[in-house]
Formats: C-alpha cells, sequence, structure tokens
C-alpha cells in the first residue's frame, strides 16, 4: 500500500510539472494538484528585494541619504525589512527617556499648568469652529436644517468656555496617570515631535538589572482595529489608498503598502537597542516643546514632496469618482482635546 501510494504521488507530480511546462496550467487536477509545487522564482519582486545584494545595497543609500528615520524604516519595510536595528542616535535616547520619566511621573499638575493647558486648546476650537463655518456656508438648505446641521450651527455660535476646556484637561491628566498602572512597558513618542511620532509611535522600555534598559518596537503597520480597538463598529476600515496606520502620510504610502503586501515585499522589523546602566543614567531626558501648526500638519508630516503628491492624487480621485461634499450625520468625527493625544 505504501508503495502504490509513492507511484500514486510520482504520476501526479509528473502530470502537474507536464500541464504547467505545456499547456499554463489548465488541465484539470494539473499544476494545481497537491504533489505539485513551483519553485519559487529568483527574479521575482520579493526574491530580489529580500537577496543580500539588494539589502546590502539599500542599506548603503540609505545611511547616505539624510532621509528622516520615518522614510527609512517606512523604505526598509518596503523592500524586505530589515535587520534588527540595535542603535539610536543620542537626540533619539534622550526624548525617549523624556517620555519614560513623564509617563512614571504620578506628581499631580499644578492649577497653573493645567489652566496653560486649557488656554492652548483656544486655538484648535478657533480653527476648528473656521472649517465648521465654510461648510455651513456652502450647506443647502436641507442639510442646514438636518440634525448635523444643527449641530454645526451650534458649534458655530458656541464660544470658548475655558472652564470647560480646564475639566477636559483635569479628567484627561487624571485617566493619563490612571492608565499608567495598566499600560505596562509602552511608552507613547507622540507628543516628541514629528519623527519620534512617525518612526516609533508607542514602543516599550524594559528596565534592566542594574539600571539599564532595554527599549523594544516592531515596525509594522497594524489593522485598523489594533490602532483603535473597535474600529470596524464605527465602520472604519482600511482601503487601497487610505490604511488608518498610514493615515499621517496621505494616500500614496497606503497605495505602496498594499502594493508591496501583493507583491510579497513588505516584511515588519525589529528595533532592539539595550543601553547600559551608566549611558542611562547619563542621558537627560528631553520633551519635545515644538507644536504643531494645525493649518499645515499635513505637509509637516509628510513633507513637500509626499503632500504635492497626495494632493495630486486626491484632485485626479475626486475628478474620476467625486465624494459627497458633507458627512452623514452619524459619521460626524467627535472634537477631542488636542492635548488628548500627547
Amino acid at each position: 500500500m505504501e508503495l502504490f501510494q509513492k507511484f500514486l504521488n510520482r504520476v501526479g507530480r509528473t502530470y502537474g510539472q507536464a500541464d504547467k511546462a505545456l499547456f499554463g496550467g489548465v488541465l484539470p487536477g494539473g499544476a494545481d494538484n497537491k504533489f505539485i509545487s513551483s519553485p519559487p522564482n529568483p527574479l521575482s519582486p520579493a526574491a530580489v528585494v529580500r537577496s543580500a545584494p539588494f539589502q546590502t545595497v539599500r542599506d548603503f543609500l540609505l545611511e547616505k541619504s539624510n532621509l528622516p528615520k520615518p522614510e527609512q524604516f517606512y523604505i526598509k519595510g518596503m523592500t524586505g525589512g530589515s535587520r534588527d536595528i540595535t542603535k539610536m542616535t543620542p537626540e533619539e535616547l534622550a526624548l525617549v527617556k523624556g517620555s519614560y520619566d513623564k509617563k512614571y511621573n504620578t506628581k499631580p499638575l499644578s492649577d497653573e499648568e493645567m489652566l496653560n493647558k486649557a488656554k492652548m486648546q483656544q486655538g484648535s476650537h478657533a480653527n476648528f469652529v473656521e472649517k465648521i463655518k465654510k461648510m455651513y456656508a456652502v450647506a443647502s438648505q436641507e442639510t442646514k436644517n438636518s440634525p448635523s446641521g444643527q449641530m454645526m450651527f451650534n458649534t458655530i455660535n458656541e464660544p470658548f468656555d475655558i472652564n470647560k476646556a480646564l475639566e477636559s484637561v483635569k479628567l484627561f491628566d487624571k485617566m493619563e496617570k490612571d492608565n499608567v498602572k495598566n499600560s505596562g512597558p509602552v511608552v507613547s513618542l507622540y507628543g516628541q515631535g514629528r519623527d519620534m511620532k512617525m518612526a516609533y509611535g508607542n514602543l516599550s522600555v524594559y528596565p534592566q538589572p542594574g539600571g539599564g534598559v532595554q527599549i523594544y518596537d516592531r515596525w509594522k503597520v497594524d489593522k485598523a482595529n489594533q490602532v483603535i480597538p473597535g474600529m470596524e463598529k464605527l465602520n472604519i476600515k482600511d482601503k487601497p489608498d487610505s490604511v488608518v496606520d498610514l493615515g499621517e502620510g496621505g494616500p500614496i504610502p497606503s497605495l505602496i503598502y498594499n502594493a508591496a503586501k501583493s507583491l510579497g515585499t513588505y516584511e515588519p522589523f525589529d528595533i532592539r537597542v539595550n543601553v547600559s546602566p551608566q549611558e542611562w543614567q547619563n542621558i537627560q531626558g528631553k520633551i519635545n516643546n515644538t507644536k504643531m501648526n494645525m493649518n499645515t500638519v499635513n505637509r509637516d508630516e509628510q513633507g513637500f514632496l509626499l503632500n504635492q503628491v497626495n494632493d495630486l492624487y486626491s484632485k485626479i480621485k475626486q475628478k474620476i469618482a467625486p465624494s459627497p461634499q458633507f458627512l452623514d450625520e452619524k459619521k460626524i468625527p467627535l472634537m477631542l482635546p488636542k492635548d488628548g493625544f500627547n
């Protein structure tokens, strides 16, 4: 029986190879036969970008390019991944330590600090109101009379309330400190400037015996429901030109990512940086106090060239498939405190 099964396997394999070579795999049970498997094509995009020569040349060019870290990581992720990243610059380590120290600082904000944070929300509120005014000005009468139109009207005519802003700051400060107890080693770098946010986002800092730390992160593109759990309930899903985890980069990085997945060239990679006790002790933690201009945030995060390409793509897409001018009332975004994301 065993010899007969081996004979059947050999016949099936030979039949499948002949079908693939002579008929392009159209015969029933031929090239798709479970006994036949095609060897990987050494000239396929996936094989090429994962080859040692390509990886060596790519890494050399990236090191010489002076591209910001987010762009370098993105290119590596789309072209076969990378060996473990084992080094960070002194500036990056200072920002990591600043976020680490801030996370474990459970001292409540002073009244003055809370008031200053509340005042900072006034500019964001004013920008938001201006956008709503423009939407409302060109809205149809039907839209103005709808519940979403009434929400826009109320937003436009409701003045900024410093007391409400102060309450939101107090609430967020308490939530932030409470979350420390349950967040384990995760340290957020979203308040530490464009490059730290887009290259690392959240990473883990593990204290080591003796006083050093191990910094770990995996560079990858998360699915929509992993970025913010529960997003699928709001019908927010990843699309070919709109991947939630690549949102800051605009449509072009999303398109490239989906193409890389299809070609088999996308590959996550690990960041493992060991910092000795003496080095960690000598690092002066730093907080990046640079404030983003909300009117130019896309251009600042994407860079001039990518921002221009994204705009061109969006204009072409709008001409081909115009999108609705107004949001459905069920999908109007919530207005959150700006400091809630830092």
